[in-house]
Parts: structure tokens; C-alpha cells; sequence
């Protein structure tokens, strides 16, 4: 997963949507342990109806306990990311700062 996301997130990007950021929105963890993950990294994507998308706005979510980062189905590219930079930015994250 996080193979796919480094050739598509550039290092001089701007924006909470750097790779680094997303690895610790998803897994709670800054940085790939040697050993790899367990269970291993996921995406859902979030459908209309779901119920997880009871607003009309909906966020990227993830649910650390199982590395899963769960993604709302979004039309275009900058709703996208507009959406995934206000979860990263907005996450606290197990009190780091």
C-alpha cells in the first residue's frame, strides 16, 4: 500500500498528504517497522449508504488496530485531496504533536 502511495505523493508536495502522514494516520506508527506490519495495511473505500457515510461530507477515517485506512469514494482528485489533507490535519493522533 505504501508503495503505491510514495510514487504518487512527491517529497516538495505540500499539504498534510505526505506519505509520512498518512503512514501514522493509518497504522498510529511513524515509520515502517523492520519486520513489517501485522496484520498488513488495507484500504476500504466508504460507499454512499454505508454506515459509515451517514453525513453528506465525508472524511478518510482509519482504524489503526488493523492498519486499515478507510477512503470515501470521492468524484474528483482535488475534492480528494482537499478531504484527505482536513483528516491529517485534523488528527492528533495517540498525543503526538
Amino acid at each position: 500500500m505504501f508503495q503505491v502511495l510514495s510514487k504518487n505523493t512527491s517529497t516538495d508536495e505540500e499539504g498534510s498528504s505526505k506519505l509520512p502522514n498518512i503512514l501514522v494516520f493509518a497504522t498510529g506508527a511513524n515509520e515502517i517497522p523492520p519486520v513489517g506490519f501485522s496484520p498488513a495495511p488495507s484500504i476500504e473505500f466508504i460507499h454512499v449508504g454505508s454506515e459509515e457515510s451517514s453525513s453528506k461530507r465525508m472524511f478518510p477515517m482509519a482504524n489503526t488496530c488493523i492498519n486499515c485506512l478507510k477512503l470515501p469514494l470521492i468524484t474528483s482528485y482535488e475534492a480528494f485531496k482537499e478531504s484527505m489533507d482536513f483528516a491529517l490535519g485534523n488528527t492528533q493522533g495517540f498525543g503526538r504533536t
